[in-house]
């Protein structure tokens, strides 16, 4: 591609589209806070005046609301075998619970998913999609037999609790292991070049079949993490190998068949998304039949479970400050400069969790440290050009599983399938403060920070109202000014960010009740269920309880 052309695209994307937003004059504040019962909580709206900050030492979070970037997406979570069952194995009251509360309009508002094609780590063992014997290329046993013991009831409730349909993403872990090199679902392997057209077919049969079943697909990714081999569900794809394959084989079929399905590259790690994309971008072919990079915050040492090592520490901006580990990548850095290498593509982050390491999930419930880190981690991926932000399980078991090879994780919802329970873990809340406000369309506006302890974030929605979150990791409370510059005039307010807390800003105006202000009325402590067309307490006024 001549690079005329990719820096004339680079120029348009920081010509930041000017906005017609509503007159800034109230501020609604939704906190979260660690050592409280403050989950979503409400707090009295302020109103903005005139700009009387005074000199540049005071601390102060600066909107451009009229300087806007590209569209967004939306939030979401993983419809895994596991969480699927562990949703299976509660009461009908629950399991409304748990989905209403992720997913209808009174709860998180999700609208993504994603979804896997055949089995993972969190399935209860290794399977195809059917009885996919050796040989069988045209894919004669193909079925979605087993997704509808559990997965498919789980996406269609999630449906219905939002009133209307998910926009999904479908990914494999691993090709029927006859396809592969080493022929394991487990561990090493390739595809084979010579079935690359019949695991082709397999992704649009899926989508066929899916949609038969009445969840469409709205796209797919290669490979989930290509370069990594697990002692799960794996297939190796060298940079060369997965844009052969999203070429010649997957790219043509898709087009023929369901033109409107996005193909996503990548799917593994932020610290080798930019070499990964530069090589299939750098194909005309190719980059044509891409809509973007699919990519993880695995590699990131806070949620890793590595063996201790010597401890150097640095530091970084806007990266959930002192990193005490030499060997993993956070890599906000290598978003931004994808976003600036083909901004005609998209980003989208399609998994992230913390996992348990062989400690008892018990040990990390109620963990606020692991709600910051989400909040941190959309904060810093979004600043760089994120567009889309799709969690791992949507829910787990008392044991953070079920998952066939012992890899148990946290989720922000965890099931006790022994007592019914429905545990909201701070990483739900801390969800919260973006996928409640943050509209599918919004789009995220320029904002700066005077200090490092203040993390921030900010969007306008399609209506006009403006979303400004804002996370203090550290142990003191920090007061500070909000400014939001629009249309030739510069408003302020003083507000104050309590230690270890998030907070959303919900700037509309005052002049009359926005959809900001109703929506925040229907959750100051409680989640309306929709199913069930009753009102259940998820926000305790005690600490969070933990498991026995």
């Amino acid at each position: 591609m001549p690079c005329s052309g990719r820096r004339s695209r680079w120029i348009l994307k920081h010509k930041w589209a000017s906005s017609s937003l509503a007159p800034r004059n109230l501020v609604t504040v939704i906190r979260s806070q660690a050592r409280t019962g403050d989950r979503l909580r409400v707090l009295p709206s302020a109103t903005m005046g005139a700009d009387h900050s005074g000199g540049a030492q005071a601390p102060c979070i600066f909107v451009h609301a009229g300087a806007q970037d590209r569209s967004w997406l939306g939030f979401g979570g993983s419809f895994s075998e596991a969480a699927a069952e562990t949703l299976k194995r509660l009461s009908r009251r629950s399991r409304d619970e748990v989905l209403s509360a992720y997913f209808h309009p009174s709860g998180l508002r999700y609208n993504l998913g994603r979804v896997p094609i055949g089995s993972c780590d969190f399935s209860l063992y290794n399977w195809t999609c059917g009885d996919l014997p050796e040989g069988d290329m045209d894919l004669k046993g193909f079925s979605l037999k087993r997704y509808e013991e559990a997965i498919l009831p789980m996406l269609r409730g999630a449906a219905r609790a939002r009133k209307a349909p998910l926009t999904l993403l479908a990914s494999p872990w691993s090709p029927p292991p006859w396809m592969k090199t080493r022929p394991t679902f487990n561990g090493e392997g390739h595809l084979r070049p010579e079935c690359r057209e019949a695991w082709a077919r397999h992704f649009v049969r899926f989508v066929e079949e899916m949609e038969k079943a009445g969840v469409p697909i709205w796209g797919v990714s290669v490979q989930n993490e290509p370069e990594a081999a697990q002692c799960w569900e794996s297939c190796i794809y060298s940079a060369e190998e997965e844009l052969i394959f999203v070429r010649d084989h997957l790219g043509p079929a898709l087009r023929r068949h369901h033109e409107d399905v996005k193909i996503l590259v990548w799917d593994h790690n932020r610290d080798g998304m930019l070499e990964r994309a530069s090589v299939i971008y750098d194909d005309s072919i190719a980059a044509d039949l891409v809509w973007g990079v699919a990519y993880h915050w695995y590699g990131d040492p806070r949620f890793e479970t590595w063996p201790p090592r010597t401890e150097v520490p640095f530091a970084d901006r806007q990266q959930g400050g002192t990193v005490p580990e030499l060997r993993g990548c956070a890599g906000f850095e290598n978003v931004r400069q994808l976003a600036d290498l083909r901004p005609d593509k998209h980003i989208l982050f399609t998994e992230g969790c913390q996992e348990l390491g062989g400690r008892p999930l018990s040990s990390v419930m109620g963990d606020w440290k692991l709600g910051e880190r989400y909040s941190m981690n959309i904060i810093a991926d979004v600043n760089a050009g994120c567009e889309g932000w799709i969690d791992w399980n949507l829910c787990l078991d008392e044991e953070g599983g079920p998952n066939h090879v012992g890899n148990t994780c946290v989720a922000p919802v965890i099931c006790d399938t022994r007592t019914d329970k429905v545990l909201y873990q701070p990483s739900f809340w801390h969800l919260g403060h973006f996928s409640r406000y943050i509209r599918p369309g919004a789009r995220r506006v320029l904002c700066s920070t005077t200090r490092d302890a203040l993390e921030v974030t900010a969007f306008a929605n399609p209506d006009g109202g403006l979303v400004v979150v804002v996370l203090n990791q550290s142990e003191e409370s920090i007061g500070f000014w909000l400014k939001v510059r629009h249309s030739g005039e510069t408003r302020a307010v003083v507000l104050e960010s309590p230690r270890r807390s998030i907070q959303t800003l919900l700037v509309e105006d005052g002049k009359k009740e926005g959809w900001f202000s109703k929506l925040a009325r229907t959750l100051p402590s409680t989640i309306q269920l929709g199913l069930s067309n009753a009102w259940y307490a998820v926000a305790p006024k005690q600490p969070y309880q933990r498991l026995p």
